[in-house]
Parts: C-alpha cells; sequence; structure tokens
C-alpha cells in the first residue's frame, strides 16, 4: 500500500492491542496521521493536545473506562468538526441506532477489511475537509462582516446603477441615514463625490475634496477621501473617509505655528523699538517742559511726540498680539467694560451705523485686564464700522455659555466649562474663507492703501489668546460678520474697578536707586530724571556690573529699577542675587516685553513691580515713588 491521503489526522480508540496497532500502521502507510489509545480517558488526553483537531475519529464502542458513545460526545465538545466512524464486534440494530443519534458518519464491523477500512475513512475524512472548509468560509465571513460593522471609514455596496445593497454603521453616520432607508436612495444622491470618479480597471480613487453636499452634514464644508473597487461583476466597494477634522486640527496647527512665528518676530521688534521710543518720548517730554508756550519750536516738538505716542501704540499693538505685554488682570465684568466704552463706540462708528447691546443681567466675573479687553472691543467695532461703507446695524451681545467638549472641539480649541460669551456682530460686506484664515495675521488688510496697519484683528487675537480666551467667527460675502469671543468663567468674588492714573507732578525724593539698563541713551536718561526729582542714582550696564557696583557701595540702596532682558544676565536673577545682601531693598522690572514666565505671575499677583516700555519721565517718576512708599508702609 502506498501513502495517497492528504495527511489527514485520524484518532483510533481500541482497548485491544494488536487491533489498534494494526489499525493505525494501516493509516499510516496510507498518509493518514494516525494517533491511537486504549482507553477513552487516554483518547480524550490525546485529543486535546492535538496542533489541529482530529479530522476523523475512530471509536471502539466497547471501552473499559468510559462507554463509547459518551466518550464520542466529549470529543465532539473537543472539536465538533470531527467525522465520527464506530468500530463494533457486535453490530445490531441498537448499535446502528446509537450511532446515529450520535451524528456519526458511519460505523464499521470488526474485522475490519482493510480496503473497507480506508475506503470508510476516506468518505469520511472528505466530509471533515468539506465541514472545515465551510466553516472556514463562515468564519471568514463573520469576520469581514465584523470588520464592515466596526471599520471606522464608511462602506457602501453599490451596483453600476448606484443602487445602495449594503451600507456600515460608519457610511450611516456619515449620511445621516439608516441603512433601510439608504437602500431606498442611488449613491450619487447622498455622495455627490463620487460623480468625480473615473473607474478604470475595477478601481478608482478621488483625492480629497471639498463638498458642502447631504445628510447630517448639510451647509457644511466636509473633506473626503474616496476609493472605489471591484467587488463582484458590476458591484463595487465605495469607501471613504472624512478628512474633515483631521484637516481642520492640520490647519489650526499650521496657522498657530505660523502666528506664534509670527509673534516672536513681532515680539522682538517690539523690544528694540519701545527702548527707541522711551527715549524719543521722554526726550520730547523734557524739550516740552523746557518751551514756553508761545515759542515756534513748541508745536514742532509736540508733533514729534504725537509721533512717538502713535508708534507707542503701533508696538503695543505687536505685543498684544506676540502675547508678550505683561497684563494685569483682576476680577471684573464684561458689562462694565461694554457700557464703559459704548459712548466712544458711538463717536468711532458714526452716525450712519447703529449701535445695540443685549447684556446680560446676571453675567459670570471674569478674570482679565479692562484696558485689554476695551482693546479689543474698539478693534472690533472699527473693524465692523470699516465693513459698513453705506451704513448698517452693530449689534453687541453678552450671555453666559456652556462649552462642551463636542462643540470645541467643532469650532474651537477651548477646554469644556463655563465661559463668558461676548459676541460683536455687523451687517457689513462679510468676508471669504480666505480672507478667514489670514485675518489675524500682522498687517494683513483688505483696505486701500494706507486705511488700515493690518494690527487691529492681530492685536484682537493676541489678547483673547493671552487672557485665556478663544475667538470663533462665522461670516458669508454680504451677509456681515460675527465674532465671538469666550472668557473661561472666574471664581466668585468682588469685581474691581480700575484706578485713574494720577496726572499730577512727578513726586520727589532722596533715596538712593540703582538703575541697571542696556541701553546707554535709556540710562542717561533714567539718571536725568531721577536726578532731577532728588534722587541719588547710581548706574550699571548690565547686571554683572550691577552686582560689582552694590558690593562696592557702602551706602544704603534703596531700589534697583531694572531692565528685564540684558546681556550676560537679565533683570530677575540680578534681583534674586541683589536681594540675598539688601533684604529690604525695592526692586522695579521695566521691559518692552519679557518670555519671563515667572515674572509674568508676580505681575499678576501683586507681587512685583513693574514698568512697561515706552513711559514718559512722570510715568517714571511716578512710578518709582509708588514703589518706595509701598515699602515704607510694608515696614510700618
Amino acid at each position: 500500500m502506498t501513502s495517497t491521503h492528504n495527511n489527514l489526522r485520524v484518532l483510533v480508540v481500541d482497548d485491544d492491542a494488536q487491533m489498534l496497532r494494526t489499525i493505525t500502521d494501516i493509516l499510516k502507510l496510507n498518509g493518514y496521521i494516525a494517533s491511537g489509545a486504549p482507553t477513552g480517558l487516554g483518547a480524550l488526553d490525546l485529543a486535546s493536545h492535538f496542533e489541529t483537531p482530529a479530522a476523523v475519529a475512530l471509536v471502539d464502542l466497547s471501552l473499559p473506562d468510559i462507554d463509547g458513545i459518551e466518550l464520542v460526545s466529549r470529543l465532539r465538545q473537543i472539536s465538533n468538526l470531527t467525522e465520527v466512524v464506530i468500530l463494533t464486534g457486535n453490530a445490531s440494530v441498537d448499535s446502528a441506532v446509537r450511532a446515529m443519534r450520535e451524528k456519526s458518519y458511519d460505523y464499521l464491523i470488526k474485522p475490519v477489511e482493510p480496503d473497507h477500512l480506508l475506503a470508510t475513512l476516506g468518505r469520511a475524512g472528505e466530509r471533515s475537509e468539506r465541514r472545515r472548509a465551510e466553516a472556514g468560509r463562515h468564519e471568514s465571513e463573520e469576520r469581514l462582516r465584523q470588520i464592515f460593522e466596526h471599520v471606522s471609514d464608511a462602506l457602501f455596496i453599490a451596483d453600476d446603477a448606484g443602487t445602495i445593497h449594503d451600507a456600515n454603521p460608519a457610511a450611516c453616520a456619515l449620511t445621516g441615514m439608516t441603512v433601510d432607508e439608504l437602500r431606498e436612495v442611488t449613491l450619487e444622491s447622498v455622495l455627490p463625490e463620487i460623480a468625480e470618479l473615473e473607474i478604470s480597471g475595477g478601481h478608482a480613487r478621488q483625492l480629497p475634496g471639498v463638498s458642502g453636499q447631504a445628510g447630517s452634514h448639510a451647509g457644511r464644508a466636509r473633506v473626503l477621501d474616496i476609493e472605489a473597487a471591484a467587488f463582484a461583476p458590476g458591484v463595487l466597494v465605495y469607501t471613504v473617509r472624512d478628512l474633515t477634522n483631521q484637516t481642520r486640527l492640520e490647519e489650526q496647527l499650521a496657522q498657530s505655528q505660523k502666528m506664534d512665528a509670527i509673534g516672536q518676530l513681532a515680539g522682538g521688534i517690539a523690544h528694540d523699538f519701545n527702548n527707541l521710543l522711551t527715549v524719543i518720548m521722554s526726550y520730547g517730554s523734557l524739550l516740552l517742559s523746557d518751551l514756553d508756550e508761545g515759542d515756534p519750536r513748541r508745536e514742532d516738538a509736540q508733533e514729534i511726540a504725537n509721533a512717538a505716542a502713535r508708534a507707542s501704540g503701533l508696538t503695543h499693538q505687536l505685543l498684544a498680539f506676540s502675547r508678550k505685554q505683561i497684563l494685569e488682570p483682576r476680577l471684573m465684568s464684561v458689562n462694565d467694560v461694554v457700557t464703559g466704552v459704548e459712548k466712544l463706540l458711538r463717536r468711532l462708528i458714526g452716525e450712519d451705523i447703529e449701535l445695540a447691546t443685549t447684556l446680560e443681567p446676571e453675567l459670570y466675573s471674569i478674570n482679565a485686564d479692562p484696558g485689554q479687553l476695551e482693546q479689543v472691543l474698539i478693534n472690533l467695532a472699527v473693524n465692523s464700522r470699516d465693513a459698513m461703507p453705506d451704513g448698517g446695524r452693530l449689534h453687541i451681545t453678552t450671555a453666559n455659555t456652556f462649552l462642551s467638549a463636542e462643540h470645541g472641539g467643532r469650532q474651537l480649541s477651548a477646554a469644556p466649562g463655563q465661559y463668558i460669551m461676548l459676541a460683536v456682530s455687523d451687517t457689513g460686506v462679510g468676508m471669504s474663507r480666505d480672507v478667514q484664515r489670514r485675518m489675524f495675521e500682522p498687517f494683513f488688510t483688505t483696505k486701500g492703501q494706507g486705511k488700515g496697519t493690518g494690527l487691529g484683528l492681530a492685536t484682537v487675537y493676541g489678547i483673547i489668546k493671552q487672557s485665556g480666551g478663544d475667538v470663533w467667527i462665522y461670516s458669508e460675502p454680504g451677509k456681515g460678520t460675527t465674532f465671538k469671543v469666550y472668557f473661561p468663567r472666574a471664581g466668585e468674588g468682588r469685581a474691581l474697578h480700575l484706578v485713574p492714573e494720577d496726572t499730577q507732578a512727578s513726586p520727589r525724593g532722596t533715596e538712593t536707586i540703582l538703575v541697571v539698563e542696556d541701553d546707554p541713551a535709556l540710562r542717561a536718561l533714567s539718571e536725568r530724571v531721577l536726578e532731577a526729582n532728588g534722587y541719588t542714582v547710581l548706574l550699571a550696564r548690565n547686571g554683572i556690573e550691577a552686582l560689582a557696583i552694590a558690593s562696592g557701595h557702602d551706602g544704603h540702596i534703596d531700589m534697583v529699577a531694572t531692565d528685564v532682558v540684558m546681556p550676560k544676565m537679565n533683570g530677575r536673577p540680578l534681583v534674586e542675587k541683589l536681594t540675598e545682601t539688601r533684604q529690604g531693598m525695592r526692586v522695579l522690572f521695566m521691559s518692552g516685553y519679557t518670555d519671563d514666565e515667572v515674572m509674568r505671575r508676580g505681575v499678576i499677583d501683586g507681587r512685583t513691580a513693574f514698568l512697561q516700555k515706552p513711559f514718559t519721565p512722570p510715568q517714571f517718576a511716578r512710578k518709582v515713588r509708588e514703589v518706595l512708599d509701598q515699602g515704607k508702609r510694608a515696614a510700618s
């Protein structure tokens, strides 16, 4: 006999050792993988350790430990794909009925003819293979069904006419329809983008594109990646990946990175310009104070001062955009700011534009810098005014609101929670999507030459972001624009109000002040202003020199007034070193901007005195006196 079979595994169970050995030898010679066991329990142990279940079990009904029929039942628990052939030495109708009841494929009567044995096992093996193939096919189909049901991409199965035969849950979510509803419509009616597919050779692909069509996405732009592949003759599977959120996040990241890069540049420019402007404004102020009212040179000096003040406003806008300015937030009501600037806004927008306000009477408080929030309102109002050259309506609204995770993920980067919403809406010309994508960039403007700096909305963006808020815009050409600004709700407490700046003459003093400034013009200016007001002044070009001067000075140093950003050693580490030996010394930081977050925190919570550049001599003198007097009050 030769090997003719496909390495099918056969389990032989017979308590007759000679019969067991004979049958297994015959099977092995004919290409079967045969294993034998003389007992039922032994057979169960073998079957449970097979790498692949036995295709056929040849089972003697009469076993010493357990009944053959019971063994068959327990073998089926291990694998229900194993075909069973009963071996019996005592054929009877009863044994045949028992064998059939256990769904055995056949039974053989001992003694068994080898040819009969092989023929029976051959048929049983073929049946086992067919059942295994069918089970495998069912398993594969179930696996495909599970993939079809749970894959995140939308899948549509449709014929050449576009009739939908099946769709998965992701397809239902994409279209907002059930499977039964989809089967009643054509694919193109719910997925117009497929019209752009050119199917060739049973396969097609459409690169991501924009559409505002159909289903739950009606009226909203979406980005879809669509592929089509042949499933059967005349039937295609369409795979649709919704890239809308991914594309939006990528655009937000790219925009954020671009704005941060521009902000770094703007902050650096503002820092250098503020030093120059402090010198120009201060010497202009000193020149004006030295000129009589009738002096013909006074008008020229005033024009210099006015130009410097306008330039100072531009640098403040750059700092606001780059989020490098030092804010002084406090608990406040947005309603107070709106009512406080309402008269100014009416003058700014003109008589041909109607101004209306709708303010939430029980509005939550926020932590923000009131002056900066005023700037946001003014800039948005001016932007709306310019968008309504023929008149229109400007509406300012406040409201308490809650931003959910879903709402924020769709429109904003703000975390879920309670917010105060400030909305500024106009009936102007509106903006295209291209303009909206660039509107917060500094120096970008759609206005004519000489009609705008392009810093208004950039300033708005920077102030809102630095204040922990977010902004959302809705605009369409010809349909006006709405800006919605969201600020996080603050904790409970009493809202405070700004104290107007003292406009009296510069206060004087006799204390000793160490001035640390790397700009020589500012250093000389500081010395002149302070000495003119009675102070003793020590000058240092940088932090290292300041430490040396302080170490060699035998007298008392009442205050150090230092720039924040300097070569060799910045202001904060200098102050830390100085206060180790001169603990009672007062400190005033001066800067056009700072990246020092520790110092920012100190200014915010009132522990750090700070003077923003550019400043005038009176402002400098008043701030110095204020810091010194605070020290005296603290000592007493």
